[in-house]
């Protein structure tokens, strides 16, 4: 949804601004006007420079804040005012100044904050509106802190162990591209001069290499290509359910995607059930973070059946989503009342065995990757260097 910076006048006359999101101008105009504003003038879209989104960290430290504030005792509209002010992002600063307004006007928090949802997701709406049912917005807004430097945790250890790997694939590729270019070419110059017959594997190495000097802009096309085929394909949503489908029967990284999204929906779920909200409106939030169409389309038919009336763990059961091992404790958690218990104790377990299956997969990859490095080295030291080792062996 288009993000509109506005200025309009209050009953008053005075002139203010801020940013609201809306599908156009008209629908603006009709938000404002239900706060007491006139609209006077609109431009869509963010400057060139400024973020698509609001980072993490800025939410972080917002839902920190609010939570000392309110148990503090600060009255919300000067806490929240505060937090406007301190923030260090313009669009941030912007979209609170909007929800201050908003709260002043009658509105409620979670109400407020709905009028932005490229900055507050579901999740986030959803646990702020059910503190405000329970009367317990600090823990809301402390719990929500929490989940999200949790997130941000996780995020940070897979980019940690994908680093590593990605370097020295990298590395390793600009290596042999540049000896390819450069040192290849007069090594096996060198070789044909020598006027002997050359073995299979330098003939073949003679031919790639003439093979890449004639045709080296296809490569760098065809990645072009797969890239853009990818990126492209993932809005047919056929191919993209059938690649999400097939993500999940990879060895080795299959079972590392299914922990993953496993991890997201149990911590999701665990935060969501003890701020109160209904199974089937749980289901139904925790669907995003599952990033996966295969299981999606399974927590879309668990949710149907919850709605049928059968329990979390029967509707599982019978669409066979996650592993039995967590069918069968969300089980022992509906028979003993202790659901919540069980959410967490399952996402601490998936959180470890998610950090396993990372050092597990570095473990494996790097040396892979020197059996890769090793043979390619090994590769050219038979299609090049033995044959000028061998002609010196008889010269002597």
């Amino acid at each position: 949804m288009p993000l509109y910076r506005y200025q309009a006048l209050d009953t008053a006359g005075r002139l203010e601004g801020g940013v609201l999101e809306a599908p156009d101008e008209p629908t603006l105009y009709e938000a404002l006007k239900q706060r007491g504003l006139f609209l006077v003038k609109a431009r869509k879209g963010r400057p060139l420079f400024a973020p698509r989104k609001v980072k993490a960290r800025h939410l972080i430290e917002f839902a920190r804040n609010m939570d000392y504030i309110i148990r503090a005792g600060i009255p919300i509209l000067e806490g929240l005012e505060e937090a406007a002010r301190g923030t260090r992002d313009q669009l941030f600063r912007e979209v609170l100044f909007t929800v201050l307004r908003d709260i002043q006007a009658g509105q409620s928090m979670s109400e407020a904050l709905r009028a932005h949802p490229g900055v507050f997701s579901p999740f986030f709406i959803s646990v702020i509106r059910a503190g405000e049912a329970s009367g317990q917005l600090d823990r809301a807004f402390r719990d929500l802190a929490t989940y999200l430097e949790w997130t941000e945790n996780l995020k940070a250890r897979v980019k940690q162990a994908l680093t590593y790997p990605v370097i020295v694939i990298v590395l390793v590729s600009v290596a042999l591209v540049i000896f390819a270019t450069f040192v290849i070419p007069k090594l096996v110059r060198f070789v044909q001069e020598l006027g002997r017959p050359l073995p299979l594997t330098t003939r073949v190495l003679i031919g790639a290499q003439e093979l890449f000097s004639r045709w080296w802009f296809v490569f760098p096309l065809l990645i072009l290509g797969l890239f853009l085929f990818f990126a492209l394909s993932r809005k047919i949503e056929w191919f993209r359910y059938k690649w999400d489908q097939l993500k999940l029967r990879l060895p080795v990284f299959g079972e590392l995607f299914l922990t993953l999204s496993l991890t997201r929906f149990l911590r999701y779920a665990e935060m969501l059930y003890k701020a109160g909200i209904q199974v089937y409106d749980l289901l139904a939030i925790t669907r995003e973070v599952l990033r996966n169409r295969a299981l999606e389309e399974k927590l879309d038919r668990v949710r149907g059946l919850v709605m049928e009336g059968q329990s979390l763990s029967q509707a599982m059961d019978q669409a066979e989503l996650f592993p039995s091992l967590v069918r069968r404790s969300i089980r022992v958690g509906e028979r003993t009342g202790d659901l919540e218990r069980v959410l967490g104790e399952l996402g601490r377990q998936y959180d470890e065995e998610l950090d396993r299956g990372l050092r597990r997969l570095v473990s494996l990859v790097e040396p892979a990757l020197l059996i890769v490095i090793a043979g390619v080295i090994i590769s050219i030291i038979v299609a090049v260097i033995w044959p000028i080792y061998t002609l010196l062996g008889e010269i002597r």
